[in-house]
């Protein structure tokens, strides 16, 4: 099979060593996605924030590479806080899955790759035939 890049939507791909998301024959790999700004890099402090920029740069990349949530199948979700900020990360992640939910991991993790962001999420979705 065919591997193919599916870039950051906009242009903002970094030049990061991996790919933002990659297709598989009818899987799309969606890399680890974080509550900041993917132009300005900015992040808001609360945890509800991040989560839906993380999840709204999941969705665009769902759709970037031909698939969307509804598709989603597994989602691993990592947080710097996650006895704190569980139920917080957990309100907003159920906006996005209010019906049929993915499978999904959480785990806590001791830092991000800038400080002060809490939450990354990565998705695996399957596509349409």
């Amino acid at each position: 099979m065919k591997r193919e890049i599916i870039n950051q939507p906009g242009g903002t791909n970094s030049k990061a060593p991996y790919s933002p998301g990659l297709r598989w024959g009818n899987l799309l790999f969606v890399s680890g996605q974080t509550g900041s700004d993917p132009l300005t890099r900015e992040f808001p402090d609360t945890i509800e924030a991040q989560t839906r920029i993380a999840m709204e740069r999941l969705k665009a990349m769902a759709e970037a590479g031909g698939s969307s949530m509804d598709q989603a199948l597994k989602l691993t979700v990592f947080m710097t806080d996650i006895h704190a900020e569980f139920s917080g990360m957990n309100a907003v992640y159920r906006e996005y899955f209010p019906n049929e939910l993915p499978t999904r991991s959480t785990v806590g993790v001791a830092a991000l790759a800038r400080q002060g962001l809490k939450v990354e999420i990565e998705m695996i979705c399957g596509l349409s035939d």
